[in-house]
């Protein structure tokens, strides 16, 4: 009894839940997201150099599909932005 639910662009993450970015149509990466403001988030990765400036960030739980902008990183972070 599956059905395939609608992904809403509107809807934003939850302080810290876990989201997958979708690096390319066959590559998810798995990641913890932190929601400080409404257009702006931190994720947390185990290396963030594998994440392109430009990815989709996904969360099933929620089914939310953002597209997101790199604004910083550091080894295990990056500070994004919603496009």
């Amino acid at each position: 009894m599956s059905r395939q639910a609608a992904i809403n662009p509107d809807a934003t993450l939850a302080t810290g839940e876990a989201g997958l970015i979708a690096v390319d149509e066959h590559t998810s990466i798995g990641c913890w997201v932190n929601d400080p403001s409404g257009t702006e988030i931190e994720i947390t990765v185990l290396d963030t150099s594998c994440v392109p400036d430009v990815f989709m960030l996904t969360s099933p739980a929620r089914e939310l599909l953002k597209v997101c902008r790199t604004v910083w990183r550091t080894d295990e972070m990056i500070g994004a932005r919603y496009r």
